[in-house]
């Protein structure tokens, strides 16, 4: 504990290293976030290439809806596999990996010349960005005392709203035919892996229990994890909760871009990417608002409390932004309010997630929660795929249709463990 300093301003003390962490982390995110964004404005007119617009209007939800289904479980598979690696092979070379991984292949989808090569280009893009988020977020954890968890935390996943930000501002520069250049621009990020390689070092918990880690099997953080009945039950409780947070989040920013459009219809294809653009900006306003507020929540009221409020009220807001006439304007007003709630509770699992497990298994346990969860949260974008088909193509039927699923998270809040005001296990 470091009550010592607990009136002092969270930024008091802090030393250069644990600001380079933050900063490398963050970027990290920003840069991951951003290259999905990107695929968001992207895969509209990409699609109309690949597929054509008889394609698009037969098979077009379908289509996305793989597309989708496929980078979640990507995003699994990679949140689990290095997530593990974070926990034996270190913190930062799993982060420089990772972000190499999900920059060369976000700039491989240039390449791509029908919607099957995209899918398995998705695919590898999301193994990197799985993994890069449970290393970063262990390494915050793990650099930052106990006072300044939570700001930190909030500041780093305040990247999910700077993320967006970029990708459209590059979407706005770049014309809707030229959907290959937004692409390359994810290639940019791969240049901050030097600064990691060079200047960030394992926190000082890792290197204190790496060698007990070396000569035991590569899956025995897994084991241990199941085996321990505390440990356990953490990682079901998060993973749930993950599986939630992740299911509203991912189907607001996923289908914005089609919601637009649906608001759109009849103007031309430059207005169209435009507006895209505008809506974006103005969703990841509420964003930028929610992963700021919630942390300072969940330091008041608790973690369990901070994010029940925001799962309670997410079906609310996004019910109140794409009901009845469903116009731009409503649209754009009305954007904020969705993901201030569905998008600001995932500053809630980074802080909390970290907080549920000892050193050894934290990048595992973090990353099972966040990350595997989307392979339960996969099966999300192809319900509303099918209910946009059962409502004669509407987006915003789809969408509103799916969101209670987000109600469901409050079930097993009660069985949280509260971990407000603690240290880290160890």
């Amino acid at each position: 504990m470091d009550e010592p300093t607990t009136r002092l301003p969270w930024w008091k003390g802090i030393t250069r290293y644990q600001w380079l962490v933050l900063t490398v982390a963050f970027l990290g995110w920003v840069f991951d976030i951003m290259d999905t964004a990107l695929f968001n404005f992207a895969k509209g007119p990409m699609l109309a290439e690949l597929v054509g617009k008889a394609g698009m209007a037969t098979d077009g939800p379908r289509i996305e809806g793989i597309l989708l289904t496929v980078f979640l479980i990507g995003w699994s598979i990679g949140g689990l596999f290095f997530g593990v690696l974070a926990d034996r092979w270190g913190r930062t070379k799993t982060m420089v990996v990772t972000i190499l991984i999900y920059t060369a292949f976000t700039g491989l989808h240039a390449a791509c010349q029908t919607w099957e090569q995209v899918a398995v280009v998705r695919f590898i893009t999301a193994l990197g960005i799985g993994g890069e988020w449970a290393a970063g977020a262990a390494l915050l954890a793990e650099a930052f005392p106990n006072r300044a968890r939570a700001p930190a935390a909030a500041l780093l996943q305040s990247a999910a709203a700077f993320g967006p930000v970029l990708a459209a501002l590059a979407n706005w520069s770049i014309h809707p035919d030229d959907w290959r250049f937004l692409f390359l621009v994810g290639i940019v990020p791969a240049l901050i892996t030097v600064v990691i390689r060079a200047k960030v070092e394992e926190p000082t918990s890792f290197q204190a229990m790496r060698g007990a880690q070396s000569s035991t099997p590569f899956w025995e953080p897994i084991r241990e994890l199941f085996r321990n009945p505390v440990w356990r039950k953490n990682a079901v409780i998060a993973l749930i909760l993950g599986v939630v947070g992740i299911a509203g989040a991912q189907n607001v920013s996923y289908w914005l871009p089609n919601m637009v459009e649906q608001a759109s219809q009849g103007l031309s294809a430059e207005i169209i990417a435009a507006r895209k653009s505008e809506a974006t900006l103005t969703l990841h306003i509420g964003t930028l608002l929610g992963v700021f507020l919630v942390p300072w929540l969940a330091e008041r009221i608790g973690r369990r409390w901070a994010i029940g409020v925001f799962f309670a009220m997410s079906p609310v807001a996004i019910l109140a932004a794409v009901s009845g006439s469903g116009t731009y304007r409503q649209l754009l007003l009305l954007a904020p309010l969705m993901s201030f709630f569905a998008i600001g509770v995932s500053a809630a699992f980074v802080l909390y997630f970290p907080e549920l497990f000892p050193t050894r298994l934290r990048a595992t346990g973090a990353g099972i929660a966040y990350n595997v969860g989307r392979i339960f949260a996969a099966g999300i974008p192809l319900l509303t795929a099918r209910f946009m088909g059962e409502a004669k193509g509407s987006v915003t039927e789809g969408v509103l249709r799916t969101a209670i699923v987000l109600a469901v998270g409050l079930l097993v809040l009660p069985f949280a463990p509260e971990t407000k005001g603690k240290s880290l296990p160890e």
